[in-house]
């Protein structure tokens, strides 16, 4: 399984799936409702986004007017990679030590629901891509 090489790939991919569903006129005011302002870090390489539904943005976690983050998910860019893909249970990767969660994680549960409409998304733009290296079987 592969994770990604940058934070460059970390926002066109992961960021995306946000911006995407920020502008979907279903998912957007649900998002937006939550209120939440994720920071999601990653390991191997180090890099991270700013995911802020709040206002409607996503930004690189090097950017900085990046907007402080209520909640961290940390993780490497290769369990990133397969959590967006569905493929990770976020229960049991933070019992394994592969996902840590600060914050509030009661806003990040609100979220969890919503994430699962973004998993095809994902998967979809990783192949419109020709980054069939990242699709996790």
């Amino acid at each position: 399984m592969a994770g990604f090489s940058d934070e460059d790939e970390l926002y066109r991919y992961i960021g995306g799936i946000f911006e995407t569903a920020l502008a979907d006129p279903e998912l957007e005011p649900k998002l937006r409702a939550t209120g939440l302002v994720l920071r999601q870090q990653c390991t191997e390489p180090d890099s991270a986004l700013i995911i802020d539904l709040a206002g409607g943005k996503v930004w690189k976690g090097s950017d900085p007017g990046a907007p402080d983050a209520a909640a961290t998910m940390t993780m490497s860019t290769e369990t990133a990679n397969a959590y967006w893909q569905g493929k990770v249970n976020l229960t049991f990767a933070m019992a394994k030590g592969k996902v840590k969660v600060d914050g509030t994680v009661t806003k990040l549960l609100q979220l969890a629901p919503l994430s699962k409409r973004l998993f095809p998304v994902y998967v979809e733009r990783l192949k419109a891509d020709g980054r069939e290296d990242l699709v996790v079987a």
